[in-house]
C-alpha cells in the first residue's frame, strides 16, 4: 500500500504546476460554506494546523478571517511558495507522527482533499494524530471522496494517484473509536465529497 501512496506523492510533486492551474483559486459555493462552518467553531485568532496546504488557498482564507495557519505539505514547490506568501511552513508526510513541538498547540486541524489517499488503517492513525496536536475542545475538519472501493486514477493530473472511497457510516464507526465527536457532515451539491467537522473531546 505504501508504494501506491509514494506513487501518488510523486505524481503531485512532478505535476505541481498542473495541479495549481487546475485547482480553483478561491473558495466558493458549498466548499466555502464548509470553511465558514469550520471557522465558526473556532475561537477568534485561532492557530490551525493544515495538512496538505498545496496552493495555500484555504490558509489565505483563514488568514483573511484572522486565524494563523501552520501550512504543511510534502511538496517542496508548495512550501517555497507558501513561505514566500508569509506562512509558517513545515515538511510533513501524513503517514508520520506529528512533530513533538506541535502537541497540544492548535485550536484547529484542517485537511481538505488529502485524506482520501489513505486506506482505513492509515486514516484512523491520522485522525488519532489530529487529537494529539489539538487543545481540549479543538476542531477537526476533513474531507473524503464519497463512494465505495479504491482505485488508481489518472484524472486531473494525467498521472497516477491512489484513492480510497469512503461512506459516512464507515467514518462514523471509525470515529467512535477515537475521542472525536461529530458536529456536522455535508456532501455538497455534487455528492462527490463527504466533509466532516468534529470536536476533540478528551475522554
Amino acid at each position: 500500500m505504501n508504494h501506491l501512496i509514494d506513487q501518488t506523492i510523486e505524481s503531485y510533486q512532478n505535476n505541481f504546476d498542473k495541479y495549481v492551474a487546475r485547482t480553483p483559486a478561491e473558495p466558493s459555493g458549498d466548499f466555502k460554506n464548509w470553511l465558514d462552518s469550520f471557522l465558526s467553531e473556532l475561537p477568534q485568532k485561532s492557530r490551525i494546523l493544515e495538512i496538505g496546504s498545496a496552493t495555500g488557498r484555504d490558509a489565505r482564507y483563514f488568514r483573511a478571517h484572522g486565524h494563523e495557519t501552520l501550512c504543511t505539505d510534502i511538496m517542496p514547490q508548495a512550501l517555497q511558495q507558501l513561505s514566500e506568501d508569509g506562512f509558517e511552513t513545515a515538511v510533513f508526510d501524513i503517514r508520520d507522527q506529528p512533530h513533538p513541538e506541535w502537541l497540544g498547540q492548535f485550536d484547529g486541524f484542517f485537511a481538505n482533499g488529502v485524506l482520501q489517499h489513505l486506506p482505513p488503517k492509515l486514516l484512523k492513525n491520522t485522525l488519532a494524530n489530529s487529537t494529539k496536536v489539538l487543545k481540549e475542545g479543538g476542531i477537526i475538519a476533513f474531507s473524503l471522496k464519497n463512494g465505495i472501493g479504491e482505485e488508481v486514477s489518472m484524472a486531473k493530473l494525467k498521472a497516477p494517484r491512489y484513492y480510497y472511497y469512503y461512506q459516512e457510516t464507515e467514518i462514523k464507526e471509525l470515529l467512535k473509536q477515537l475521542p472525536i465527536e461529530i458536529i456536522d457532515v455535508n456532501y455538497g451539491a455534487n455528492q462527490k465529497w463527504v466533509r466532516f467537522i468534529c470536536r476533540f473531546k478528551n475522554r
